[in-house]
C-alpha cells in the first residue's frame, strides 16, 4: 500500500537482508504497548541492530473506534510523517509517543498541538518538517489506510498461528511464531525473559 507519499504500510527498522523478520504490532494510544515499549524497546531494538531480525512495524487505530481525527489515527499520520524523513525518525517519535503514553495518557494525542510538542521534545526527530506536515495534516491518509492494514494483517498472523479471534496489541511475531511480550498478568516480560524466548522462536 503506498497513499501517494512513497510510504507503505509497514515500518522496516534494521538490516534488509536479515533472515528473520519480527513483526510488531501496536497501536499509539495502547497503554500496554507503551509500558512494553518502555519495558523491553532497548532490548527489541539491540537484537535488531545485532541482526538477529529486522523489525516490521505495523502501526494500527482500532482504538479510535473508527473515529478518523481520534488520537491513535493523529498520533499514527504523525508517525508517517517520521518515517518519510527516516527509519531512525519514526523510531525516535515512536518511543517519545509511547513515553508520553505512559507518563501523561493517550487522550492528548488527537491534539496537533501536543502532537508537536511531543515531536519537539524527541531527539532525533527534525521537529520542522514532521511539524509541518502535523499541521497540514498530510499523512492522515496513510494513518487511515495503514492502521486498518494493520489490524487485518495481525487477526491474519493470529489466524495462521492457529489462535483466531486474537486481535489486541501489542504483539510481536517472529516470521509466523508468536512472540510473547506480556505476562499472563497483562505485564511486560524481562529484558532476559524476552531475548528467550526469541533465541528458543530461532531455533524453531
Amino acid at each position: 500500500m503506498d497513499t501517494g507519499n512513497g510510504l507503505g504500510s509497514v515500518i522496516v527498522y534494521g538490516d534488509p537482508a536479515a533472515r528473520r523478520t519480527l513483526h510488531v504490532y501496536e497501536d499509539p494510544r495502547c497503554s500496554y504497548c507503551a509500558d512494553v515499549e518502555r519495558a523491553l524497546g532497548p532490548t527489541v531494538t539491540r537484537l535488531a541492530d545485532e541482526g538477529v531480525y529486522r523489525i516490521a512495524y505495523h502501526v494500527a487505530v482500532f482504538l479510535d473506534r473508527g473515529d478518523e481525527r481520534g488520537g491513535s489515527t493523529s498520533a499514527a499520520a504523525a508517525l508517517g510523517a517520521a518515517a518519510t524523513l527516516g527509519v531512525d525518525q519514526f523510531t525516535a517519535l515512536r518511543a517519545a509517543l509511547f513515553e508520553h503514553r505512559v507518563e501523561h495518557g493517550g487522550e492528548g494525542f488527537a491534539d496537533p498541538d501536543v502532537l508537536r510538542g511531543i515531536a519537539a521534545r524527541a531527539g532525533g526527530v527534525d521537529f520542522l518538517a514532521v511539524g509541518q506536515a502535523i499541521n497540514e495534516d498530510r499523512y492522515r491518509p496513510w494513518a487511515l489506510e495503514a492502521g486498518p492494514a494493520a489490524l487485518a494483517s495481525l487477526r491474519a498472523a493470529w489466524a495462521a498461528a492457529g489462535l483466531p479471534g486474537k486481535a489486541g496489541t501489542p504483539a510481536a511475531f517472529l516470521d509466523g511464531e508468536p512472540v510473547e511480550v506480556l505476562t499472563e498478568a497483562g505485564r511486560p516480560l524481562s529484558p532476559e525473559e524476552f531475548e528467550a524466548n526469541v533465541r528458543a522462536a530461532l531455533k524453531d
